[in-house]
This record gives structure tokens, C-alpha cells and sequence, in this order.
């Protein structure tokens, strides 16, 4: 059974089609209804219906705009228009919002039922579409994952980076349009009911099929994981991206009745950086909560552009590489590389004793493959870390010190993290207390000033306020108005004005929905002098 939530500004006809139309019998449930477009654009976020049955004509927000703003929080629901106006420009306007349905009035119930059949069974073909494996089409694996998975090339960076380029157009993920492309990789992750992770190829097919309507994009089934490479224009990242992403896991949690999580990387402006956006895709899966539903992690969320570098595994792999097979000038020549970037002193230490604990795990390695172990203790005892052997302490107390390290480790992360999250929504609203006169303010500009992510903003208020950033501004703005309207003689039209409202009506219609009371009547009870409405 579908949930919908119905929208019209004409009382009478809302209630007639609400009572008349047999909804069950056409697979859906009312769970609620509006008489604006702000009501419904309210209940859409705060019930999450399957279906937004709207006017395309009402008060405060229209309904193209609603379909605007609900592509925004809920790109996986389906909105079906019902107007009395015939225009070609609208039904244009409803095909750029993925429209499921375009309805004219007047409409009887029982030809409101039909087309709600209808409606229903295009839904069910949606979701059997994305939950169903097809046969396997065309897909550039044999491009996509040794680029994720960082595949050694003998080619010099230059001439890599245009290989990786021509194979990148040859799959279609690049055009020459759309040069110089940005790059941004997404690791999706599935669980059952039960916690078991189970994404297959079928989600493949089901990934692919919500990122193509909005990027151009590849994907792959890679450790229990779907990666994804999205390749498109900056502007058409920062503006799609995020909608892409909370399809895939509004979607997919829908289909297999379990929890969906994307890992989402920074965004890179060269394909030879994949490898190290896989990596940051997957790294930031392990930052996600175990409680409630899926969700997106954005990594910039998470860690710091310029945090410690940890990794070196490339360096490690390297280095392997050249004892092996290289000659004494390269190696020579990569270590003096290598150090070289420290030499200037700008670094953290932490950073050398991380990369020598690296290398020296590639050296040995390399050395246990090949040399005997009389002659590999002997080379030990040449390396830096000779007089630091572990051997020396039994299992037990390595236990004991490696778990008292890694506890610790975890409980600074965990309350690095907690206090980040608490000064950021701090942050959002003393932004909100200074800015709420500002009609544009909003969630998604807020967040960018934050440098985080809008659906990461959103959780966090959702966390440690207990409420959303629509309520928080919206109490903040009306509390202000109703001081307003009791301690000064401003006109009603200034105060809406002073409070983030252009529409009067718009204001008063807010402002009794929440107090009880116009601002005319609280203005006459408060007796300050009314300097005129306005």
C-alpha cells in the first residue's frame, strides 16, 4: 500500500476527493492533506509519502515550485499534478520534475480512481525495475575498476592521465563537452533486515539507474560494495549530486526493506586521483552510525582537507616494488623524493613515524618473500626500528597495549567527532538567530558557508536540536514577530519584512497557524499603537 498526501487549495473539492475516491482499492493510503503549498511541502518532509498528489495552482508555493523543493528532500517520491488549467507550459514545466502524472479537472472520483490505478502500477514497474537484475549489458569494467583500485602503469603521470582520458570518452563517461571534467566517486553499501550485508548486481542496475537521470556516471560491484565514478561539470556536481545521492538511499531502502549507506569522496579534477577518492568513498562508510536508518557520509563531512596524512600504501607499494625490480638509481632516486617533501620541516612528525612504519612493513615483506630467515634477522638488525622489537613482550601484553591504544584511539575520534557536530550546529543557528530577516536563508546556504554538506547539516540540527532547520528558523522568525507586534508600533507589513516574509498574507497565515491568533488581533490585545497595517 502507497501513502499519498493530497494538496488543493479548494476546500470542498479536497475533502470530496478524500472521502469519494476508493483509495485502497487503487493501493494507496491518505496520510495527509494541504491547503498551501508550504503545508504540504511541511508534511512531504515530515511524513515522507510515497505520492504528492498537488494542484498546480495554490497559495504561498506553487506547485511547480513545490515539485522544486521536494526533488530537493525527497528525490525518490512520486508527484502527480491535478490542475484546471489546460496549459502546454506547465505540463513542460511538470516533465523537468519527473512528473508521474498529469491530471485536468474538474475529475470525478471514479476517474480520479482509474488514473490512481495507473499511477500505481507505473510505481510498481519503478520499484520492480530497480530491485530486478537484468542481463548483463555493456558496463566499463574493464576501465572502471582497476582505476578505482589503483592498477599499476608504466607510463609516465602526463601521458597516464590522457590514457585514462581516452578511455574514460570511449566509455562515455567524458565528453568534449564537458571538459575539463570534476570526478567524484560514491561507495554504496546494503543491508538486510538483519544487518547482513547483501548488495548484489542487481543493485548495480539500480544505482546506475538513479545517477544517469542526473550525471553521467559508471558502476561496479567491488567487496560487497557498489562504486560508482560520477564525471561531470563542478556546477553540475554541486547542484545534482546531493539529490542523486539521497535517491540512491531513499530508493534502495524501499526495495530491499533494509539499510542503504553512500560513502561520498571530495571531488578531484583528474582521473589518476580515483584511486584516493575510492579510498575516501569507503573510508567514510566506516564513520556511519549503527543506529537507525541509512544515510550519506560526505568524507569533507568527516575529516579535515589537511588532517595527518596516514596513508602511504602507495609509497609503501612502490618502494616494494623497486627493491624487487628496480635499479639502485631509482631507488635511490625515489627515497630521495620522497624524503625531500619532509626536508622543509613544515611537517608533523607523527606523519614521518607513520610513513617509516609503512615502509618498513614493505621492506619486510619484500625481504620474507625472497630471503631466508637467518639472513632476513640479520637485515632487521640494520633497520631503524632494530632496538624497538616486539618479540621481547609476550602476546598477552602486546594484546593488552594494542587494545588500550586502539580504545583510546577510538574515543578521541568518537568525541573529535561529537564536538565537531555540536560547535557546526551551534554554528547553524547563531546563523539562523543573526540572519532570519534574510528570505534567502536557508539550509543550503547556511551549509555552504559551513563548507559541510546540506544533508549532513540537516542531521546534525536533527541530532543535537531535536528538531529540523525548517521548524528551528520558522519558531525563530514568528517568536521574533510576535515581540514585534507587542513591544513597537511597527506596521504588520514591516515586521513580515524584518522577519524573513515578502508575503503578508504569507505571514499571517504562519503566524496564527503556530500562535492560534492573526497579528492584527495580538497587535489590539498587545495595545500598542497600530501605525498603520500596511
Amino acid at each position: 500500500m502507497y501513502t499519498v498526501v493530497v494538496a488543493d487549495d479548494e476546500a470542498e473539492l479536497r475533502r470530496s476527493l478524500i472521502e469519494r475516491t476508493p483509495w485502497e482499492e487503487c493501493g494507496f493510503q491518505v496520510v495527509g492533506e494541504a491547503e498551501n503549498g508550504m503545508d504540504a511541502l511541511e508534511q512531504v518532509e515530515r511524513l515522507a509519502p510515497d505520492l504528492l498528489l498537488t494542484d498546480i495552482r495554490m497559495p504561498f508555493l506553487s506547485g511547480i515550485a513545490l515539485a522544486r523543493e521536494v526533488r530537493e528532500i525527497r528525490p525518490a517520491m512520486h508527484i502527480a499534478f491535478l490542475s484546471g488549467y489546460d496549459d502546454f507550459t506547465y505540463a513542460q514545466q511538470a516533465i523537468e520534475y519527473n512528473i508521474i502524472s498529469y491530471l485536468l479537472k474538474p475529475i470525478s472520483s471514479q476517474e480520479l480512481a482509474r488514473e490512481l490505478k495507473t499511477i500505481c502500477a507505473k510505481m510498481d514497474k519503478h520499484w520492480a525495475d530497480l530491485a530486478q537484475s537484468r542481463a548483463e549489458r555493456l558496463h566499463p569494467h574493464d576501465f572502471l575498476m582497476p582505476l578505482l583500485l589503483g592498477a599499476d602503469t608504466a607510463l609516465p603521470p602526463e601521458a597516464a592521465e590522457k590514457d585514462l582520458a581516452r578511455q574514460a570518452a570511449e566509455c562515455g563517461l567524458i565528453t568534449d563537452e564537458e571538459l575539463p571534467p570534476h570526478f567524484v566517486v560514491l561507495a554504496t553499501e546494503i543491508e538486510d533486515g538483519l544487518g547482513r550485508v547483501c548488495t548484489d548486481r542487481a543493485h548495480v542496475h539500480a544505482v546506475e539507474t538513479i545517477t544517469e537521470k542526473y550525471l553521467r556516471s559508471a558502476s561496479c560491484l567491488i567487496g560487497g560494495r557498489v562504486l560508482t565514478l560520477v564525471a561531470a561539470g563542478a556546477h553540475d556536481i554541486g547542484k545534482y549530486l546531493h539529490i542523486a545521492v539521497s535517491e540512491i538511499t531513499q530508493s534502495l531502502e524501499r526495495v530491499v526493506g533494509g539499510r542503504c549507506t553512500v560513502g561520498v569522496s571530495r571531488e578531484i579534477a583528474s582521473l589518476s586521483g580515483c584511486h584516493a577518492a575510492y579510498r575516501e568513498a569507503v573510508g567514510a562508510l566506516h564513520y556511519t552510525s549503527e543506529e537507525g536508518a541509512g544515510e550519506t557520509r560526505y568524507i569533507a563531512d568527516l575529516e579535515h582537507a589537511r588532517a595527518i596524512r596516514s596513508d602511504f600504501t602507495e609509497a609503501a607499494a612502490q618502494l616494494e616494488g623497486l627493491i624487487k625490480g628496480g635499479s639502485t638509481d631509482q631507488l635511490t632516486g625515489f627515497l630521495d623524493t620522497l624524503f625531500g617533501g619532509f626536508q622543509t620541516g613544515a611537517h608533523d612528525p607523527l606523519e614521518i613515524d607513520l610513513m617509516m612504519v609503512q615502509l618498513l612493513a614493505a621492506v619486510c615483506r619484500s625481504i620474507g618473500a625472497v630471503v631466508d630467515p637467518d639472513a632476513a634477522g640479520a637485515l632487521w638488525s640494520a633497520s631503524p626500528l632494530s632496538g624497538l622489537s616486539f618479540s621481547c613482550r609476550s602476546p598477552g601484553e602486546l594484546k593488552e597495549k594494542m587494545t588500550d591504544f586502539c580504545l583510546r584511539a577510538k574515543e578521541a575520534i568518537t568525541d573529535q567527532c561529537r564536538e565537531s557536530g555540536e560547535v557546526l550546529c551551534e554554528q547553524a543557528i547563531g546563523m539562523i538567530q543573526s540572519g532570519y530577516g534574510d528570505e534567502s536563508l536557508s539550509l543550503g546556504t547556511i551549509s555552504e558557508k559551513l563548507h559541510i554538506s546540506p544533508n549532513y547539516l540537516s542531521a546534525l540540527i536533527r541530532k543535537n536540536a531535536g528538531d529540523t532547520f525548517i521548524n528551528l528558523l520558522t519558531a525563530k522568525r514568528l517568536d521574533t514577530a510576535r515581540e514585534l507586534l507587542t513591544c513597537t508600533s511597527l506596521k504588520v507589513m514591516e515586521i513580515a519584512s524584518r522577519c524573513g516574509y515578502s508575503d503578508q498574507h504569507y505571514f499571517s497565515y504562519c503566524f496564527k497557524k503556530r500562535f492560534g491568533i492573526s497579528p492584527i488581533t495580538l497587535r489590539r490585545q498587545g495595545g500598542a499603537e497600530e501605525g498603520g497595517q500596511g
